[in-house]
């Protein structure tokens, strides 16, 4: 009997139809399209012992936080993968590993079927999962390394340009991002990770406005992308925040990337989109004094509780302390840094190193005590990328030091920091905190200057922002 097979030539123990409705499935998830669900039900109702389906449909099931229903589809996979292939098997072990709780056993499986299956793109994926969140410091060398062996046995693969690009542009490859990513949109328009890939090339590139133009188009063209439909949103947020266009981006906020707002979002990015984007707000608008903060922080924490009760998972336990912290609710980030303890002593490699270290800064910069932030943010500066996440992500942190040092009066480490900043790309906000760093010093004369070539960035920002009106009385 011949088996059908996978997108990329693997054998799949089931029927054809089934077969058909799981490429359905796996070709939506690669996408970030809607309907993986769907198709994936379809494949376990035309074969009930269709044992990847089930894989599949409990790692759809464990992403959008309902982490009991994903075991159960992952241990009745592994009882239907006894009776498939050895590849079969690996790949349903390496799927369930999370969903069982026993993730640890996921990097020693990975790596032994990669190097046996190179073509096997849901792996693949997992092993980025992984590698993002879980792959230390060395996360971004260690991506693109992976991506550049992997190449040859992909050629040219719509989904595998879009994470190859992504690969390069973190590692500041910027021309090779670009023709990987431009490539495969023209494979395939309609893929979520391209556009995502896209946007952080415009982002590293610091190209603010050609980045909005891109994702705004792209949206409006491809609305039924919307499995990550609220992730590219924030990514359009972040644009628009970045051209003072504040408004708009709480516009995007309301309608798309807080919690509930987009059934199809998976919890984490839930937590993590909405924090980090308002703490951004927050920050800038503190400049001008503003003191009030109309948003939502109890929305975000309450998901982060529910889908994530016991602390461990960094990349929401530092933006759980965003909203924590913003709420001023010492109780909960001390229940936190109480959890992060525990996770230590079972084991977890940065909870107590740098996930602690985080929480407490944030802490200390929403009590006011900035000079505790600042020093706290700078001891783990150089560990930032363990927590996970992207470079574009993870600015939020890097944005918060530099405030912090400003506002603690720790003038020349803040414009060594801007310094990086500028030389990597000017953007007003940062101008904007040059030139009040300048202006501590004294410096009145070029401090007007930088405020003016702030202003003249943002001439098409919104007028009542406060940072804007903060911007402007300074200049003036």
């Amino acid at each position: 009997m011949t088996l059908p097979n996978d997108a990329w030539g693997l054998p799949l123990t089931t029927s054809d139809e089934a077969a058909e409705a799981y490429r359905d499935g796996v070709d939506r998830m690669l996408s970030y399209s809607l309907g993986v669900d769907a198709a994936l039900e379809r494949a376990i109702e035309l074969d009930p012992e269709f044992a990847l389906a089930h894989s599949q449909l409990g790692l759809f099931h464990l992403f959008r936080g309902n982490g009991k229903r994903a075991a159960e589809l992952a241990n009745r996979a592994a009882e239907l993968a006894e009776r498939t292939t050895a590849r079969e098997q690996r790949h349903a072990a390496i799927l369930g590993a999370a969903a069982r709780g026993k993730a640890s056993d996921a990097p020693a499986l990975i790596a032994e079927h990669l190097d046996d299956t190179p073509r096997d793109a849901p792996i693949v994926l997992q092993w980025l999962g992984g590698n993002f969140y879980g792959g230390g410091v060395e996360k971004r060398e260690r991506m693109l390394e992976k991506f550049d062996s992997l190449a040859p046995s992909y050629g040219e693969d719509w989904w595998f340009l879009s994470w190859h690009a992504f690969a390069n542009h973190e590692m500041d490859q910027l021309e090779t991002a670009r023709r990987l990513v431009e490539r495969s949109l023209d494979l395939r328009t309609a893929n979520g990770q391209a556009a995502h890939a896209m946007s952080h090339v415009f982002f590293e590139e610091h190209d603010l406005t050609g980045g909005s133009d891109f994702l705004g188009g792209w949206l409006t063209d491809n609305p039924d992308r919307a499995g990550f439909f609220r992730h590219l949103t924030w990514h359009q947020a972040l644009f628009l925040l970045a051209n003072g266009r504040r408004s708009d981006a709480l516009a995007l906020q309301e309608e798309t990337i807080r919690p509930g707002a987009d059934e199809h979002g998976d919890a984490l990015g839930e937590v993590a989109d909405g924090a980090s984007l308002l703490w951004r707000c927050r920050l800038h608008d503190s400049v001008a004094g503003n003191g009030s903060d109309e948003f939502d922080w109890r929305a975000i924490a309450d998901v982060a509780d529910k889908a994530f009760p016991r602390a461990g998972t960094a990349w929401v336990d530092v933006h759980r302390a965003m909203a924590l912290a913003a709420l001023g609710d010492e109780v909960g980030l001390g229940k936190l840094l109480d959890g992060l303890r525990e996770a230590e002593e079972r084991g977890h490699p940065t909870a107590g190193t740098v996930v602690a270290p985080v929480v407490e800064a944030l802490s200390a910069f929403g009590q006011g005590d900035f000079e505790s932030a600042a020093n706290g943010l700078a001891e783990v500066r150089g560990l930032l990328v363990t927590l996970g996440g992207s470079n574009a992500q993870r600015d939020v942190f890097e944005e918060t030091l530099v405030e912090a040092r400003l506002r603690a009066g720790q003038i020349e480490q803040a414009l060594e920091l801007l310094r990086e900043r500028l030389d990597r790309g000017a953007t007003a906000r940062d101008l904007f905190r040059w030139g009040r760093a300048q202006s501590a010093l004294g410096e009145m004369t070029e401090a007007k200057a930088s405020f003016r070539r702030a202003a003249k960035l943002w001439a098409d920002a919104d007028r009542d922002a406060p940072e804007l009106q903060a911007l402007r009385e300074a200049a003036a």
